[in-house]
Protein backbone atom coordinates (compact mmCIF):
# COMPACT_ATOMS: atom_id res chain seq x y z
CA UNK A 1 0.00 0.00 0.00
CA UNK A 2 1.40 3.65 -0.75
CA UNK A 3 2.81 4.97 2.09
CA UNK A 4 1.26 8.13 1.89
CA UNK A 5 -1.86 6.77 2.29
CA UNK A 6 -1.09 4.63 4.68
CA UNK A 7 -0.24 7.23 7.05
CA UNK A 8 -2.71 9.65 6.50
CA UNK A 9 -5.07 6.81 7.89
CA UNK A 10 -3.44 6.16 10.86
CA UNK A 11 -3.55 10.28 11.73
CA UNK A 12 -7.42 10.21 10.91
CA UNK A 13 -7.52 7.67 13.56
CA UNK A 14 -5.62 9.45 16.36
CA UNK A 15 -7.82 13.30 14.73
CA UNK A 16 -10.97 10.99 15.45
CA UNK A 17 -9.71 10.00 18.59
CA UNK A 18 -8.95 13.53 19.92
CA UNK A 19 -12.21 14.34 18.57
CA UNK A 20 -14.36 11.81 20.43
CA UNK A 21 -12.39 12.30 23.89
CA UNK A 22 -14.38 15.77 24.46
CA UNK A 23 -17.38 14.64 23.91
CA UNK A 24 -17.08 10.99 25.88
CA UNK A 25 -18.81 10.28 29.29
CA UNK A 26 -17.00 7.16 30.04
CA UNK A 27 -18.05 4.56 32.88
CA UNK A 28 -16.02 4.04 35.96
CA UNK A 29 -15.00 0.79 37.03
CA UNK A 30 -15.87 -0.56 33.19
CA UNK A 31 -13.94 -3.56 31.70
CA UNK A 32 -12.65 -2.33 28.13
CA UNK A 33 -10.09 -4.79 26.33
CA UNK A 34 -10.38 -7.68 28.51
CA UNK A 35 -13.58 -9.11 30.33
CA UNK A 36 -12.51 -12.92 30.87
CA UNK A 37 -13.61 -14.50 27.98
CA UNK A 38 -13.16 -18.14 27.91
CA UNK A 39 -13.17 -18.80 24.40
CA UNK A 40 -10.68 -17.13 21.42
CA UNK A 41 -7.68 -14.94 21.55
CA UNK A 42 -8.66 -13.26 25.16
CA UNK A 43 -8.77 -16.92 26.96
CA UNK A 44 -4.71 -17.06 25.69
CA UNK A 45 -4.13 -13.21 27.30
CA UNK A 46 -1.89 -12.98 30.07
CA UNK A 47 1.30 -11.45 31.28
CA UNK A 48 3.88 -14.66 30.02
CA UNK A 49 2.03 -14.43 26.40
CA UNK A 50 1.88 -10.93 26.18
CA UNK A 51 5.83 -11.05 26.76
CA UNK A 52 6.18 -13.45 24.52
CA UNK A 53 4.33 -11.97 21.41
CA UNK A 54 5.75 -8.48 21.84
CA UNK A 55 8.83 -9.29 23.05
CA UNK A 56 10.23 -11.67 20.63
CA UNK A 57 7.37 -10.03 17.60
CA UNK A 58 10.38 -9.22 15.70
CA UNK A 59 11.51 -12.57 15.30
CA UNK A 60 8.82 -12.97 12.57
CA UNK A 61 11.66 -11.40 9.95
CA UNK A 62 13.62 -13.54 7.59
CA UNK A 63 16.75 -11.29 8.95
CA UNK A 64 16.00 -12.50 12.66
CA UNK A 65 16.77 -15.93 13.94
CA UNK A 66 13.12 -17.57 15.60
CA UNK A 67 14.85 -19.38 17.78
CA UNK A 68 14.75 -18.45 21.94
CA UNK A 69 18.42 -19.38 21.96
CA UNK A 70 21.57 -18.34 20.50
CA UNK A 71 20.68 -14.37 20.77
CA UNK A 72 23.53 -12.38 22.66
CA UNK A 73 21.26 -10.99 24.79
CA UNK A 74 23.33 -9.06 27.06
CA UNK A 75 25.40 -7.49 24.20
CA UNK A 76 22.11 -6.39 22.98
CA UNK A 77 20.72 -5.09 26.29
CA UNK A 78 24.08 -3.27 26.59
CA UNK A 79 23.19 -1.75 23.48
CA UNK A 80 19.44 -0.52 24.38
CA UNK A 81 20.73 0.38 27.55
CA UNK A 82 23.45 2.49 26.50
CA UNK A 83 21.08 4.23 24.13
CA UNK A 84 18.69 5.24 26.88
CA UNK A 85 20.84 6.20 29.23
CA UNK A 86 22.81 8.92 27.56
CA UNK A 87 19.52 9.81 24.71
CA UNK A 88 20.04 13.75 24.19
CA UNK A 89 23.78 13.24 22.60
CA UNK A 90 22.18 10.69 20.52
CA UNK A 91 19.24 13.00 19.18
CA UNK A 92 21.86 15.65 18.57
CA UNK A 93 24.04 13.47 17.12
CA UNK A 94 20.68 12.07 14.85
CA UNK A 95 19.56 15.40 13.98
CA UNK A 96 17.07 17.41 16.35
CA UNK A 97 15.17 18.50 13.63
CA UNK A 98 15.12 15.14 11.83
CA UNK A 99 14.53 13.41 15.11
CA UNK A 100 11.23 15.67 15.59
CA UNK A 101 9.84 15.35 11.87
CA UNK A 102 10.85 11.69 11.43
CA UNK A 103 10.12 9.36 14.64
CA UNK A 104 7.79 11.89 16.70
CA UNK A 105 5.24 14.40 14.25
CA UNK A 106 4.01 12.76 11.52
CA UNK A 107 5.09 14.95 8.44
CA UNK A 108 6.78 12.33 6.18
CA UNK A 109 5.16 9.62 4.26
CA UNK A 110 8.38 8.60 2.13
CA UNK A 111 10.18 5.24 2.99
CA UNK A 112 13.06 7.14 4.83
CA UNK A 113 11.01 9.67 6.61
CA UNK A 114 7.75 7.84 8.24
CA UNK A 115 9.58 6.06 10.87
CA UNK A 116 7.01 7.74 13.08
CA UNK A 117 4.14 4.80 11.88
CA UNK A 118 4.75 2.06 13.71
CA UNK A 119 5.57 4.67 16.93
CA UNK A 120 2.13 5.77 16.46
CA UNK A 121 0.66 2.29 15.86
CA UNK A 122 2.18 -0.34 17.82
CA UNK A 123 3.74 1.62 20.84
CA UNK A 124 1.37 5.10 21.25
CA UNK A 125 -1.95 2.52 20.77
CA UNK A 126 -0.56 -0.46 21.39
CA UNK A 127 1.24 -0.24 24.15
CA UNK A 128 -2.28 1.89 25.48
CA UNK A 129 -4.44 -0.36 24.77
CA UNK A 130 -2.36 -3.31 26.08
CA UNK A 131 -1.94 -1.76 29.46
CA UNK A 132 -5.51 -1.42 29.80
CA UNK A 133 -6.13 -4.82 28.59
CA UNK A 134 -3.69 -6.31 31.68
CA UNK A 135 -4.56 -4.08 34.43
CA UNK A 136 -8.26 -5.40 33.99
CA UNK A 137 -6.14 -9.18 33.73
CA UNK A 138 -4.00 -8.23 37.25
CA UNK A 139 -8.07 -6.52 38.66
CA UNK A 140 -9.85 -9.78 37.66
CA UNK A 141 -7.09 -12.03 39.43
CA UNK A 142 -7.28 -9.75 42.25
CA UNK A 143 -3.33 -8.27 41.73
CA UNK A 144 -3.06 -5.47 44.09
CA UNK A 145 -1.78 -2.41 42.61
CA UNK A 146 -2.80 -3.44 39.20
CA UNK A 147 -1.95 -0.53 37.29
CA UNK A 148 1.40 -0.28 38.65
CA UNK A 149 1.85 -4.71 37.41
CA UNK A 150 0.83 -3.88 33.92
CA UNK A 151 3.11 -0.79 33.30
CA UNK A 152 5.84 -3.25 34.55
CA UNK A 153 4.51 -6.00 32.64
CA UNK A 154 4.20 -3.92 28.99
CA UNK A 155 7.34 -1.96 29.63
CA UNK A 156 9.08 -5.70 30.52
CA UNK A 157 7.81 -6.49 27.10
CA UNK A 158 8.91 -3.30 25.25
CA UNK A 159 12.64 -3.73 26.26
CA UNK A 160 12.68 -7.34 25.22
CA UNK A 161 11.23 -5.84 21.90
CA UNK A 162 13.87 -2.92 21.55
CA UNK A 163 16.60 -5.40 22.40
CA UNK A 164 15.67 -7.86 20.23
CA UNK A 165 15.15 -5.45 17.35
CA UNK A 166 18.80 -4.05 18.20
CA UNK A 167 20.16 -7.24 17.66
CA UNK A 168 24.29 -7.90 17.94
CA UNK A 169 24.50 -4.08 16.51
CA UNK A 170 26.89 -2.50 18.32
CA UNK A 171 26.33 1.54 18.06
CA UNK A 172 24.19 4.18 18.50
CA UNK A 173 20.33 5.11 18.02
CA UNK A 174 17.38 7.14 18.72
CA UNK A 175 15.20 4.03 17.86
CA UNK A 176 14.20 3.21 21.36
CA UNK A 177 14.34 6.65 22.35
CA UNK A 178 11.32 7.60 20.94
CA UNK A 179 9.72 3.93 21.57
CA UNK A 180 10.40 3.82 25.04
CA UNK A 181 10.51 7.32 26.49
CA UNK A 182 7.89 9.13 24.24
CA UNK A 183 4.97 6.56 22.49
CA UNK A 184 5.37 3.81 25.58
CA UNK A 185 5.13 5.69 28.57
CA UNK A 186 3.02 8.46 26.46
CA UNK A 187 0.63 5.29 25.70
CA UNK A 188 0.29 4.31 28.86
CA UNK A 189 -0.70 7.62 30.32
CA UNK A 190 -3.17 8.16 27.23
CA UNK A 191 -5.00 5.12 27.78
CA UNK A 192 -5.16 6.11 31.49
CA UNK A 193 -7.77 8.24 30.55
CA UNK A 194 -11.16 6.43 30.22
CA UNK A 195 -12.33 8.22 27.41
CA UNK A 196 -10.03 7.58 25.22
CA UNK A 197 -10.39 3.82 26.01
CA UNK A 198 -13.74 4.24 25.27
CA UNK A 199 -13.23 5.55 22.56
CA UNK A 200 -10.86 2.74 20.84
CA UNK A 201 -13.12 0.25 22.16
CA UNK A 202 -16.72 1.58 21.11
CA UNK A 203 -15.79 3.76 17.95
CA UNK A 204 -12.85 1.02 16.88
CA UNK A 205 -13.49 -2.09 18.44
CA UNK A 206 -10.10 -2.04 18.76
CA UNK A 207 -8.64 -5.61 19.93
CA UNK A 208 -5.74 -7.56 20.40
CA UNK A 209 -5.04 -10.41 18.04
CA UNK A 210 -1.86 -11.95 18.67
CA UNK A 211 -0.26 -15.27 17.59
CA UNK A 212 -0.70 -18.43 20.08
CA UNK A 213 2.59 -17.57 22.27
CA UNK A 214 4.34 -21.37 21.83
CA UNK A 215 7.74 -22.84 21.73
CA UNK A 216 8.36 -25.23 19.38
CA UNK A 217 10.91 -28.35 19.63
CA UNK A 218 13.00 -29.74 19.22
CA UNK A 219 14.75 -26.14 18.00
CA UNK A 220 13.13 -23.91 20.30
CA UNK A 221 11.58 -22.04 18.04
CA UNK A 222 9.26 -19.34 18.93
CA UNK A 223 5.77 -18.78 17.45
CA UNK A 224 5.00 -15.24 18.59
CA UNK A 225 3.46 -12.25 16.91
CA UNK A 226 1.36 -8.90 17.96
CA UNK A 227 -0.98 -7.62 16.40
CA UNK A 228 -3.97 -5.81 16.16
CA UNK A 229 -7.33 -5.31 14.63
CA UNK A 230 -9.66 -2.22 14.20
CA UNK A 231 -13.08 -2.39 12.71
CA UNK A 232 -14.97 0.90 11.70
CA UNK A 233 -19.26 0.50 11.43
CA UNK A 234 -19.56 2.14 7.85
CA UNK A 235 -22.57 3.80 7.27
CA UNK A 236 -25.82 3.47 6.33
CA UNK A 237 -25.31 -0.51 7.36
CA UNK A 238 -25.21 -2.64 10.50
CA UNK A 239 -23.65 -5.48 8.95
CA UNK A 240 -20.62 -4.50 7.37
CA UNK A 241 -17.57 -2.63 8.62
CA UNK A 242 -14.06 -1.33 7.35
CA UNK A 243 -11.33 -3.89 8.55
CA UNK A 244 -8.39 -3.11 9.77
CA UNK A 245 -5.47 -5.65 11.06
CA UNK A 246 -1.97 -4.72 11.76
CA UNK A 247 1.28 -5.40 13.13
CA UNK A 248 4.26 -7.23 11.56
CA UNK A 249 2.58 -5.64 8.22
CA UNK A 250 -1.44 -4.14 7.43
CA UNK A 251 -4.04 -5.69 6.16
CA UNK A 252 -7.08 -3.99 4.54
CA UNK A 253 -11.03 -5.20 3.65
CA UNK A 254 -14.07 -5.67 5.33
CA UNK A 255 -16.01 -7.01 8.24
CA UNK A 256 -19.49 -8.84 8.12
CA UNK A 257 -21.79 -9.24 11.65
CA UNK A 258 -22.67 -13.15 11.00
CA UNK A 259 -25.18 -12.92 14.29
CA UNK A 260 -25.34 -10.74 17.08
CA UNK A 261 -21.73 -12.12 18.32
CA UNK A 262 -19.99 -13.18 15.76
CA UNK A 263 -17.85 -11.51 13.06
CA UNK A 264 -16.51 -12.66 9.41
CA UNK A 265 -13.40 -10.66 8.26
CA UNK A 266 -10.93 -10.45 5.21
CA UNK A 267 -8.45 -8.28 3.80
CA UNK A 268 -5.67 -8.15 1.43
CA UNK A 269 -2.24 -5.79 2.48
CA UNK A 270 1.19 -6.45 2.99
CA UNK A 271 3.91 -8.63 5.28
CA UNK A 272 6.92 -7.32 5.98
CA UNK A 273 10.07 -9.07 5.18
CA UNK A 274 13.02 -7.41 6.78
CA UNK A 275 14.96 -4.56 7.70
CA UNK A 276 16.52 -2.52 4.88
CA UNK A 277 19.34 -0.90 6.78
CA UNK A 278 19.48 2.98 5.55
CA UNK A 279 22.91 4.42 7.18
CA UNK A 280 25.92 2.61 7.77
CA UNK A 281 26.97 5.31 10.40
CA UNK A 282 24.13 4.55 12.87
CA UNK A 283 21.31 1.95 13.31
CA UNK A 284 18.35 3.79 10.96
CA UNK A 285 16.00 0.95 9.12
CA UNK A 286 12.85 0.56 7.13
CA UNK A 287 11.01 -2.43 5.83
CA UNK A 288 10.71 -4.56 2.49
CA UNK A 289 7.56 -6.11 2.32
CA UNK A 290 5.76 -9.10 0.23
CA UNK A 291 1.58 -9.23 -0.40
CA UNK A 292 -0.53 -10.50 2.37
CA UNK A 293 -4.38 -11.76 2.54
CA UNK A 294 -6.07 -13.36 5.46
CA UNK A 295 -9.33 -14.09 6.96
CA UNK A 296 -10.66 -14.15 9.72
CA UNK A 297 -14.05 -15.48 12.43
CA UNK A 298 -14.50 -13.74 15.85
CA UNK A 299 -16.91 -13.29 18.39
CA UNK A 300 -17.51 -10.65 20.14
CA UNK A 301 -13.70 -9.29 19.01
CA UNK A 302 -12.10 -12.20 20.42
CA UNK A 303 -10.72 -14.22 17.90
CA UNK A 304 -11.61 -17.57 16.89
CA UNK A 305 -9.88 -18.56 13.77
CA UNK A 306 -8.06 -17.25 11.10
CA UNK A 307 -5.75 -18.60 8.06
CA UNK A 308 -3.63 -16.21 6.68
CA UNK A 309 -1.20 -16.65 3.17
CA UNK A 310 1.90 -14.71 2.54
CA UNK A 311 4.69 -13.68 0.11
CA UNK A 312 7.43 -14.27 2.78
CA UNK A 313 8.37 -17.99 2.36
CA UNK A 314 8.29 -19.11 6.36
CA UNK A 315 5.12 -17.57 6.77
CA UNK A 316 3.05 -18.70 3.17
CA UNK A 317 0.52 -20.33 5.16
CA UNK A 318 -0.46 -19.73 9.32
CA UNK A 319 -3.62 -20.69 10.26
CA UNK A 320 -4.87 -20.44 13.86
CA UNK A 321 -7.85 -22.21 15.93
CA UNK A 322 -8.35 -20.71 19.08
CA UNK A 323 -9.47 -22.24 22.57
CA UNK A 324 -13.21 -22.35 22.61
CA UNK A 325 -13.58 -23.84 19.15
CA UNK A 326 -12.51 -27.90 19.42
CA UNK A 327 -13.72 -29.05 22.79
CA UNK A 328 -13.29 -32.09 24.28
CA UNK A 329 -16.28 -32.02 27.73
CA UNK A 330 -14.23 -29.42 29.99
CA UNK A 331 -11.11 -28.95 27.87
CA UNK A 332 -10.26 -27.07 24.80
CA UNK A 333 -7.24 -26.18 23.21
CA UNK A 334 -6.04 -23.80 20.30
CA UNK A 335 -4.01 -25.12 17.55
CA UNK A 336 -2.33 -23.09 15.27
CA UNK A 337 -0.01 -24.67 12.08
CA UNK A 338 2.50 -22.43 9.72
CA UNK A 339 3.61 -23.97 6.20
CA UNK A 340 6.54 -22.52 4.47
CA UNK A 341 6.84 -22.35 0.96
CA UNK A 342 10.41 -23.83 1.59
CA UNK A 343 9.45 -27.30 2.82
CA UNK A 344 9.35 -25.89 6.27
CA UNK A 345 6.36 -26.89 9.10
CA UNK A 346 5.51 -25.74 12.00
CA UNK A 347 2.37 -27.04 14.16
CA UNK A 348 1.33 -26.23 17.89
CA UNK A 349 -1.22 -26.41 20.15
CA UNK A 350 -2.26 -24.34 23.31
CA UNK A 351 -4.20 -24.23 26.52
CA UNK A 352 -4.68 -21.02 28.43
CA UNK A 353 -3.08 -22.50 31.71
CA UNK A 354 0.72 -22.63 30.19
CA UNK A 355 2.79 -21.09 26.99
CA UNK A 356 2.23 -23.30 23.94
CA UNK A 357 4.01 -26.03 22.81
CA UNK A 358 4.82 -27.40 18.89
CA UNK A 359 6.85 -29.28 16.84
CA UNK A 360 8.99 -28.18 14.02
CA UNK A 361 10.95 -29.99 11.06
CA UNK A 362 13.59 -27.51 10.91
Amino acid sequence: MNKSIYGKLVCLLLLCSLFYTNRCNAQEDRRYFYTNKPYGSEALFNPLSLLINGGYDVCQLQSVSNKITGHPYYQMLHNVLGNLGDPFPRIRRYGTKKFFTTELLPLGFTQDKAFWIPNYQQHLIGCGMLYTAMKEWYEENNVPAPWLFSSITIMSQHLLNEVMETGPYEGWSVDEISDIYVFDLGGILLFSNDCVNEFFHDKLSLADWSNQASISLPSGRINAGQFFSIKVRLPYTEKYSFFYRYGMGALFGLSKKVNTEDSFSAGLGFKTKHLVDLNDKFRERTIETGWYAGAFYDRNNSLLASVTLSGVKEYFCSFDVYPGVIKFDNFSPGIWGIIGSNGNLTFGFTTHYLIGLGITNY
